[in-house]
């Protein structure tokens, strides 16, 4: 017998082969294995990876150990006289039954239950991977995510719980996705496809198919055939395909389109919108539209001439034969030709493309677009939006109600004039706007007139050129680019925005006004005045490296004043006050309460003010002084001296990159944060202090325990008076010990001993084989980066939680009565005195201990399995199976996500047991629990069901309405009856 070892994309690959040997072969766990047998019987026992495992012929004894296996028998034939045993994990075997004689069924079963199928014996597989034969089989899924191919035959196939992908095809089939989230395919033959609960694909391809998108918003695509559809509940989005279709959207608002044929598209209840267009499809199909009952809107494009909408219940015909009758509102855009359309008394949206169009809108809120030519729009009633493009002389009446009007002319190089006075509008390029609240102007590059006169507001962008906008009492914006701009804002909170230098003049006004000039190149003078209200005023490149002058003035209120001096070299020197200048930054400023400095290169001096300031002295040996308020001070590149004074201050000695200066971080008075790195010293001062340590990027050893004191991390790193730590290793060997405050403390790679101390602390490992302590407190381990590291978790004392931040496609596998069957991300993590587990979106088993545990899934098919102890269980999104064990235990519902799971509940025990359902989450004050068989809802209201004869409890979110189907929340097994007495409300 040879053995043969391969290594294949840094999995194992190993084949068991014979030389004319009977016996088997025996392949040792070791790592992400492929392994495959020969055809005279194997012994194929893998580890904790993520293994494929494939038998072949002959009595194969398969153990595929800890982690997310896959088993693969390529024929019928190979499964006789097997025993397959999937171990912990969720575990995938895949059948081929394409050389059967006969029709197959076949029923996913209870993993845990030892099965005999087909001559095998199989235990602790969760899913299948089923491809059928060439006659008629029947496949039923399980709770997991199962995917199954039917072949020739007329087959039925369904998911049952979980994502299930099933495709039909050849023959006439029936697939029923279940619960979940399902991918159904018909393709060849007549089929029929539920997609039941969830949100589903389905699919119909060839054939004249009947599909149902079942509860939730379901995507549904006819494709070739006469195809019948139905949303049912749900927003569902449905395209036809080719063929002469039926499409019924059910209730919900969904979104329909036919394709070509003559199709019949019914919207059913609900706000729904039908799509038809008249270029694509013309002479294709004469369409029958129904919208149905609700606010639903009629999708018209490459409609040309004129139209005229009537009331809803009025059957109308378009130039192609198709017919539609109950639509509220139109969306319709027209072709190159000059186009009349009348909207109703919905919310319509009228586009006229480039010919010379008439748009009227009437009643409703509706969005007219002329586009290109000289055209006519009316608003008419309601809040309107009407845009006018290029080409000028448009004529737009505004109607009634607030209505706003959008007008583009950045194609225009001479100098244009807007102006509004009464009710009228005028542009100098012959436009005239009646009725109108709000404008938007986009202009050239010529020098413009812009005044908002007595509009309500305006928002105006005068482009290049040497341009002066006025404002009103509204709330205003100005833009502005290159050219000496004047800009006044008027009353109200005003916006102005110059971004191309020149000499300006922004003047805010009254209101609370944000001002911003920027300069690159030139020497230009831009005056800001804030006026009264609480201002901010900005100046970006505030001289640049030469360039830019700047005069500013906050007026009356608190006033915010900003300067980004990025590209400046010289050395700065500013202090707040009534009357301050940025020496060598080309500025002078008064009347600011609160200063936000970025400089430049130089050696920087900056001092705040009382109340809470920004500084940031980039590159440069720094001085940086915070004063009063609560500051954010950051030295970056340079050895720099930072002092926090009054207030709880945030202090960044190199602003997170590395920096190998000696910054001197002085936190002073108040609760500060200090942020810092090697070769820098950090001192607390008063107050409850916190300091972040970032040697991320480091190489060393380190080796510290957190005190009061002086607190050496190496020979030229040291920090002072701090009660707290956030501490982030490198590459090195970190012992690090908390204090008894709250800590974080992340070892990065290497081989790590961290230690919380007292209070609630946050242990993540890295890279490495970590030993990782809680100690006092209920404290929460992450294992992060590294799903392999022989690491080591104590919580110590307390109540402590493990979770996972690994980018990774295996689960999460943790048994906390045996580390020695921990696998998938768990791989190598040993634990002590850990009562709390949290999974990843992924398909995780999670195994209690007899204390009192909680555990919680996350996304994904999880299995949670409490055991003794009274334990908390959260399984999330999708359909978990929660086993509570001994004790009295809670089974909780607190996420949308959880909504509809359809979780297994193996061992409810009533007058122990609760449900535990978030009151929020279900919309719910009180509950209202229906216990029965054949329930129906009543009244409009939330209301659960619970169906005696099989255990299954529903939930419905709007009782009789029309909105809402029920859905499965969980199945009680082997309970017969359920009351409120069960449940807790939180």
């Amino acid at each position: 017998m040879s053995k043969k070892f391969k290594l294949i994309a840094q999995m194992q690959a190993i084949s068991a082969q014979t030389a004319g040997a009977a016996a088997g072969y025996t392949i040792p766990g070791v790592g992400d294995q492929i392994v495959y047998g020969d055809d005279l019987g194997n012994t194929l026992s893998t580890g904790s990876g993520k293994d494929t495992i494939e038998g072949r012929l002959g009595a194969d004894k398969i153990s595929a150990g800890t982690g997310d296996d896959s088993i693969v028998n390529l024929s019928v034939g190979a499964l006789a006289g097997d025993r397959i045993d999937g171990g912990l994990g969720y575990d995938e075997l895949a059948i081929n039954f394409a050389a059967s004689a006969r029709g197959v069924s076949f029923t996913a079963f209870d993993p845990a239950v030892s099965r005999s199928v087909l001559g095998a014996t199989i235990v602790n597989v969760e899913r299948f991977d089923l491809t059928g034969s060439n006659y008629d089989d029947t496949f039923v899924g399980g709770r997991w995510k199962d995917w199954f191919e039917g072949g020739a035959g007329n087959d039925v196939l369904k998911g049952e719980i979980g994502d299930d992908w099933l495709a039909g095809g050849d023959g006439n089939d029936k697939i029923h996705g279940g619960n979940g989230s399902d991918s159904l395919l018909g393709e060849a033959g007549d089929d029929t496809i539920e997609g039941g609960y969830g949100r589903d694909w389905l699919s119909g391809e060839e054939g004249n198919d009947t599909l149902y998108g079942g509860a939730n918003d379901d995507y549904i695509y006819g494709h070739e055939g006469n195809d019948k559809m139905f949303g049912d509940s749900g927003n569902d989005t449905v395209q036809g395909g080719r063929g002469r279709d039926l499409i019924d959207g059910g209730s919900g608002a969904d979104f329909l389109s036919g394709d070509s044929d003559d199709d019949t598209v019914r919207g059913g209840s609900g706000n729904d919108t039908i799509s038809h267009n008249l270029e694509s499809w013309a002479g294709a199909g004469r369409d029958v539209l129904d919208g149905g009952t609700g606010t639903d809107t009629l999708v018209l494009s490459g409609l040309s001439g004129t139209f005229t909408a009537k009331a809803s219940s009025i059957k109308q015909t378009l130039s192609n034969g198709t017919t539609f009758v109950n639509f509220e509102n139109y969306s319709l855009s027209g072709t190159e030709k000059a186009e009349k359309f009348t909207g109703g008394a919905g919310n319509d949206t009228l586009s006229g493309m480039s010919g010379n169009d008439t748009l009227i809108g009437l009643g409703g809120n509706d969005h007219l677009d002329g586009g290109l030519g000289i055209d006519y729009l009316d608003g008419g009633d309601g809040n309107d939006l009407l845009i006018v493009g290029s080409g000028g002389k448009d004529t737009i009446k505004a109607g009634k109600g607030y209505d706003s009007v959008w007008i583009t002319r950045s194609d225009i190089k001479s100098n244009l004039t807007f102006s509004v006075s009464g009710n009228t509008a005028k542009l100098s390029d012959g436009s005239v706007v009646t009725d109108g609240d709000s404008f938007t102007v986009v202009t050239g590059s010529g020098s413009d007139v812009l005044s908002a006169g007595t509009a309500a507001h305006v928002d105006f962008n005068a482009g290049s050129g040497n341009n002066r906008m006025t404002g009103g009492k509204g709330n205003d914006q100005f833009y502005s680019t290159s050219g000496s701009d004047t800009v006044k804002g008027g009353d109200g909170d005003d916006r102005l925005i110059d971004s191309g230098g020149g000499t300006n003049l922004l003047d805010g006004g009254n209101g609370n006004d944000y001002l911003s000039a920027e300069t690159q190149t030139g020497n230009g003078l831009s005056t800001l005045l804030g006026g009264a209200g609480n201002d901010t005023v900005t100046i970006n490149n505030a001289g640049g490296s030469t360039a830019g002058r700047f005069t500013a003035d906050g007026g009356s209120g608190t006033d915010i004043l900003w300067i980004n001096r990025y590209d400046s070299k010289a050395n700065l020197s500013f202090t707040l006050s009534s009357k301050a200048t940025l020496v060598n930054g080309g500025v002078t400023a008064k009347n600011f309460e609160s200063v936000h400095i970025s400089s430049g290169q130089g050696h920087d001096t900056l001092t705040g003010g009382k109340l809470s300031d920004y500084l940031n002295g980039m590159s440069g040996n720094d001085t940086l002084k915070g004063l009063g308020g609560n500051d954010e001070l950051t030295g970056w590149y340079g050895a720099d001296k930072i002092y926090g004074g009054d207030g709880n201050d945030t202090i960044y000695g190199s602003g997170g990159i590395k920096d190998n200066d000696r910054d001197m971080l002085y936190g002073e008075k108040g609760n500060d944060v200090i942020f810092m790195n090697v070769n820098d010293y950090a001192s607390g001062g008063s107050g409850e202090d916190r300091v972040v340590v970032d040697l991320k990027e480091e190489t060393f050893d380190v080796s510290f325990v957190l005190t009061d004191g002086l607190v050496k991390v190496n020979a030229k790193t040291s920090f002072a008076g701090m009660e707290a730590i956030d501490y982030l290793g490198g590459s090195g060997k970190d012992v690090v010990t908390g204090g008894s405050d709250v800590d974080y403390l992340h070892g990065g790679a290497g081989n790590d001993t961290l230690k919380g101390g007292g209070a609630n602390d946050y242990l993540v490992d890295g890279a490495g084989n970590d030993k990782l302590y809680g100690e006092a407190g209920n404290d929460w381990f992450t294992r992060y980066t590294d799903e392999s590291g022989a690491d080591y978790f104590s919580g110590g004392s307390g109540v402590d939680t493990l979770e996972f931040d690994i980018v990774s496609d295996k689960s999460v596998i943790i048994d906390l009565e045996n580390n020695a069957r921990n696998g998938g991300v768990a791989t190598g993590l040993s634990l002590s005195s850990i009562e709390n587990v949290t999974g990843r979106q992924t398909d995780d088993t999670i195994l209690g201990n007899a204390t009192s545990n909680t555990l919680r899934g996350g996304l994904g098919d999880d299995k949670l399995d409490g055991r003794a102890g009274n334990d908390k269980l959260e399984g999330g999104g999708d359909g978990d199976m929660l086993t509570g064990g001994a004790g009295a235990d809670q089974f909780i519902y607190a996420s949308s996500e959880a909504i509809g799971s359809g979780d297994l509940i193996t061992d409810f025990k009533r007058g122990e047991d609760k449900l535990m359902i978030d009151k929020s989450i279900f919309g719910i004050s009180k509950l209202a629990l229906y216990s029965g068989n054949d329930l129906k809802a009543t009244g409009s209201a939330p209301q659960f069901f619970f169906e005696k004869d099989n255990g299954r409890l529903w939930y419905d979110a709007d009782g009789t309405g029309n909105e809402a189907d029920g859905v499965l929340v969980a199945t009680l097994g082997k309970v017969t009856s359920l009351s409120a007495s069960d449940f807790i409300l939180i």
